[in-house]
C-alpha cells in the first residue's frame, strides 16, 4: 500500500498524540503483513511514510519492541519479527491463564448499557460472518478488546494480554492464507460477546476457551507444514 493510499485509509483521529498514532499505524502495517516478518525498516523511512518525526516514531518502535512486533539488532538496525510458532505455543498458554480471568471480570462488572455494547458488537461478529468481510472483523475485534479491558479495569491483567493480542492478529491473518478461518472466528466471537452482554460468565470463558483451543489448531497446522 502507498503511502498516499495508507493516509487515506486511516486518517487522523482527534486528540490522538503523535506518539500514539505512530504506533497504531505501525501495528496495524505489520499485523496487515504490509510490513512482512523479517523485512528491515529504519526511523528515517518510516517517518516519510507516516509523515511524522523521529520522536513519535522512536517511541512507537519502542513500544512494538517490547511487544514484540519489531526486533532490535545491535549495530545492524530494525526488523519486523519473524513468526517463532514455539512462541506462539507458549503465549497460548500465558492467555489460557489469564484470559478467562479477564472475561469473567468483564462479565461480572460490566453495566446495562455495556452490556447492550457487547450485543451490539455480537451483531457485528455475525455481520462480519455473513459477509465473510475481514476488515468489518478486524474493526469489530479490535473494538470489542477494547470494551473487554475498560470494563474488567484490571491495569495487570489488560497489560499482559494487550502484548499478546497484536502477535495472535497477525498469526491469524497469516494463517488465513491457509485456510478458510474467518466464518469459525466471527461466529466464536460472537458468542462470546453474547454471553457477557447476558451476564453469563461460565458460558463467556467456555466461549473464550474455544477460541484459544482453535488458535492452538491453526498453530499446530502450523507448524505440520513446517
Amino acid at each position: 500500500m502507498d503511502k498516499t493510499e495508507f493516509s487515506k485509509l486511516f486518517p487522523l483521529i482527534k486528540n490522538e498524540s503523535q506518539a500514539a498514532r505512530a504506533y497504531r499505524l505501525l501495528e496495524l502495517r505489520i499485523v496487515s503483513l504490509d510490513l512482512k516478518p523479517g523485512q528491515a525498516i529504519t526511523e528515517s523511512e518510516l517517518c516519510d511514510y507516516l509523515d511524522l518525526g523521529r520522536t513519535p516514531v522512536r517511541e512507537a518502535l519502542q513500544r512494538l519492541a517490547q511487544e514484540w512486533l519489531v526486533k532490535v539488532l545491535p549495530r545492524r538496525g530494525m526488523i519486523v519479527s519473524e513468526v517463532d510458532l514455539q512462541c506462539q505455543m507458549r503465549m497460548i498458554e500465558a492467555r489460557r491463564a489469564m484470559e478467562g480471568s479477564l472475561i469473567r471480570i468483564a462479565t461480572r462488572k460490566a453495566s446495562k448499557d455495556e452490556r447492550a455494547r457487547f450485543l451490539a458488537l455480537a451483531d457485528g461478529f455475525r455481520e462480519a460472518a455473513s459477509k465473510a468481510d475481514e476488515f468489518i472483523l478486524s474493526e469489530t475485534d479490535s473494538a470489542f478488546n477494547q470494551l473487554v479491558f475498560e470494563v474488567a479495569a484490571n491495569e495487570f491483567l489488560v497489560s499482559a494480554l494487550q502484548r499478546m493480542h497484536a502477535l495472535s492478529r497477525r498469526f491469524w491473518k497469516i494463517q488465513s492464507q491457509f485456510e478458510d478461518i474467518l466464518h469459525v472466528t466471527a461466529m466464536t466471537h460472537a458468542d462470546l460477546a453474547e454471553a457477557i452482554a447476558s451476564g453469563d460468565a461460565d458460558a463467556a470463558v467456555a466461549a473464550t476457551e474455544k477460541l484459544l483451543d482453535n488458535v492452538e489448531a491453526y498453530t499446530r497446522a502450523a507448524l505440520d507444514r513446517t
